[in-house]
This record gives C-alpha cells, sequence and structure tokens, in this order.
C-alpha cells in the first residue's frame, strides 16, 4: 500500500481531517499500514482548495499528498456500536492518531487511558490547532492562524487576487510542519515502547510548530536582555555584509539565478571567471550594481552550466512550472507516476527522504470507505453476518451500501 517498507508491520488507526493527516501520510510513506477512519462526511481535505484534479468537482491536491498509501474505513463514531469498532481495532496498532479538535477522542470515551487499557505499548498522538491546555483550547483554527500566533505571517493566501498569490514570498509553516514534528515524536515514542512495554500520549500544534520554527524568533525575545549584534555581521542599514554575493539576479532570458559565492573561494572563481578581479575589493553597493548588468548578460542555463564547470556556488529560482521540469529535480526521483479513478495518469511529487533499493510508489489516495469491509474481515476476523449486522445498524460504512 505505501512507499518504503522501514515502517512495515506498524499498524496505525487514524481519525483526522485536513492538516493532520499530513501525520499519517508521512507515516505511510515509510510503510506503515495506516487506517483512515472516516465518518459520514468523510475528510473534507478530499475537495480542499484548488485546483481540483481530473474533473471540476474532483479531489484536491493535498488529499492526493496526505492520504496516499492509506486505507479508507467507514466507522460512525457517534454510533456505540461504531466506537466498540473503533476500540477493538485500536487494540491491534502501534499508533492511534487524534487529528481533529484536541480531547475528541475523549469525549467519545476513547481517549488514551481508555485505549491504553487494552494495549499498553500504544503510543496516542494528539495533532491539533492549539492544543488540550492553555486559555485558547477551546477556539477553531485554521492554517493561516497558526502562522499568525507564531509572528510568521497573518497572510491567508486565498484572500489574494490570483496575481498577488503568483507573486506572494510566503508559503504556511505551521500546517505543513505540524506534521513533520508528530512524526518525529510518534516514531520516538514507538521506539521507547518497543524498548519498555509502555506507550506514550504525545501532543503537537500547528501553533507551536510554527512559534518553535526559527531559532531567532522567539528564542531572541525571550532574551532580550541578552540579545546582541554581531559585531562585522551586519551593514548600518541592517544587509548582512556581502549580501550582493547571496542573492537572486535576473538573467537574459527573464529567469533568475540565485548566486551564493559568500565564501571566498566562490567568489574569487566566479570573478577569474568573468574577468573582473577588480570586484573582489569592491563595496558591497558596487557589487550589487555590477554584478546586475553581468548577470544580465546570459541565459540561466548559460550561468548553471558556468557555475557546475568552475565548481562556483549557485543555482535557479524556480517557478512550480520550472521545477516540474528542472533536471536535478528530476534526475533525483522526485516524481511518480500513479493511475488516477479515471484512468488517467497522475505525476505527483514523491518524498524527499531518498534510499537505496526502493522504489517510492505509493497507491494513490484512497476512496471513502473503500476498505472498509476489507480491513475490518481481515483485522477483527468479521464474518459476511458481522458485517451486515453493523452495516444495519449504521455502525459501519462501505462503498457497497452508499
Amino acid at each position: 500500500m505505501a512507499g518504503y517498507d522501514f515502517l512495515r508491520g506498524l499498524r496505525v488507526l487514524e481519525v483526522a481531517q485536513l492538516g493532520p493527516s499530513s501525520l499519517g501520510g508521512y507515516l505511510a510513506d515509510m510503510g506503515a499500514e495506516v487506517i483512515k477512519i472516516e465518518g459520514a462526511d468523510g475528510d473534507p481535505v478530499r475537495h480542499t482548495g484548488s485546483p481540483a484534479i481530473g474533473a471540476p468537482d474532483g479531489v484536491g491536491l493535498l488529499h492526493l499528498r496526505w492520504n496516499r498509501g492509506k486505507k479508507s474505513v467507514g466507522v460512525n463514531l457517534a454510533s456505540e456500536q461504531g466506537r466498540h469498532v473503533f476500540r477493538r481495532l485500536a487494540a491491534t496498532c502501534d499508533v492511534v492518531i487524534e487529528g481533529m479538535r484536541a480531547g475528541f477522542l475523549e469525549r467519545l470515551g476513547l481517549g488514551f487511558d481508555t485505549l491504553r487499557a487494552d494495549n499498553r505499548k500504544l503510543v496516542f498522538c494528539s495533532l491539533s490547532g492549539l492544543g488540550s491546555t492553555g486559555p485558547y483550547r477551546t477556539l477553531g483554527s485554521h492554517a493561516p492562524a497558526f502562522d499568525a500566533f507564531a509572528a510568521l505571517s497573518s497572510t491567508n493566501l486565498y484572500a489574494l487576487t490570483s496575481a498577488e498569490r503568483a507573486n506572494a514570498d510566503w508559503a504556511p509553516i505551521g500546517m505543513n510542519a505540524m506534521g513533520l514534528n508528530a512524526a518525529l515524536g510518534t516514531l520516538a515514542a514507538i521506539i521507547r515502547a518497543r524498548a519498555t512495554g509502555e506507550g506514550a500520549m504525545i501532543e503537537v500544534t500547528g501553533a507551536e510548530s510554527a512559534a518553535h520554527w526559527l531559532p531567532d524568533g522567539v528564542d531572541r525575545a525571550l532574551n532580550a536582555g541578552q540579545s546582541h549584534e554581531r559585531p562585522g555581521f551586519a551593514h548600518e542599514d541592517g544587509r548582512m555584509i556581502g549580501w550582493p554575493r547571496l542573492h537572486a539576479y535576473e538573467t537574459s532570458d527573464g529567469r533568475q539565478i540565485f548566486f551564493q559565492a559568500t565564501r571566498p573561494k566562490f567568489w574569487e572563481r566566479f570573478c577569474q571567471a568573468v574577468e573582473r578581479v577588480d570586484l573582489l575589493a569592491a563595496t558591497d553597493e558596487l557589487i550589487f550594481r555590477e554584478l546586475t548588468t553581468i548577470f544580465r548578460t546570459r541565459a540561466a542555463g548559460e550561468w548553471m552550466a558556468l557555475f557546475l564547470s568552475k565548481g562556483i556556488a549557485g543555482g535557479p529560482v524556480n517557478t512550480v512550472e520550472s521545477l516540474a521540469t528542472d533536471p536535478h529535480f528530476l534526475a533525483r526521483d522526485n516524481v511518480y507516476e500513479v493511475r488516477g479513478s479515471d484512468g488517467n495518469v497522475l505525476r505527483l511529487a514523491t518524498t524527499p527522504v531518498k534510499t537505496s533499493g526502493q522504489r517510492f510508489a505509493p497507491e494513490l489516495a484512497p476512496e471513502q470507505w473503500q476498505h472498509t469491509q476489507q480491513v475490518l474481515a481481515a483485522t477483527l476476523a468479521l464474518d459476511a453476518e458481522e458485517m451486515r449486522g453493523l452495516l444495519s445498524q449504521g455502525a459501519i460504512y462501505s462503498r457497497e451500501r452508499r
């Protein structure tokens, strides 16, 4: 079902929507069996954002990324019988993910203490916007608010026009970092559980994932009385010494190159290559003016060829369109193909984790309730009569009974 085999044999039970679905996605990418519990409405991430893939009402790209390689099982957690099914499933799992508002499963009688009574080694990860404690714990929250809380940004990209959005130099941090932080914590807890027999309750929030992102952010404010500007680091205007040698420049074909010659050896090689050794002793202001002119004399591809041949640090400034055809990006197996539900081939980004001897090619993100009967039969040994009973009671959902 999943990408690599590193977590083969690890079973994860996920109740998550939107961004928190990414935790199960990362574990599935590494080989875990991730059973995604979906109720009547399913995960809204299936149809979140634009573009829609395959058709105007098709699935969203976040669903294709975060839910790939999972098994979708329909369980009605509002039903007593459905909660009983969930508890039985949790008893067979290594990990339970609560990716809703913190305390969601506790309020259903399915919190950590209840589940660990059946499974002492269980790792329970609660992944939410604001967490289970603190004065904001009862508030709803969404991705842009995580970064606003963390003093990173208060921009909602979809409040911008298409032109403004295309030029916005910002991407949501908390929404994307929360799943990575949760994966780290979950895997660490699994290692301890396997060594000691004791599971753990861990909690990660999107707001705190954003707040902890920059070491010179809140840490600087926390140590205001001991924070000093480093001598020789910056000009009086605040710009770093040598900033023109770590800067993006426009090329003759309208693209940009990010020049990275802050280290003396790279700067010397560049000046020799363009026959401008006089710039070695120039001021930053003069260097910037001259480099602006110099870089406009060649196309981006020519500059990349020069950097490669002379050992000069630099690289392309890509758009998402040029990244999709970048030779380095493609050469490192960053794209895989999978057939969509409409029969057409989709080309999707892989994982930044690379390993030798394995090809990353997870199955398409599942349709809602696609695996209900398969998983319940294999995991809980439910026979056809028991399955029909649960379906008739509304305790579970299946594609066959939509």
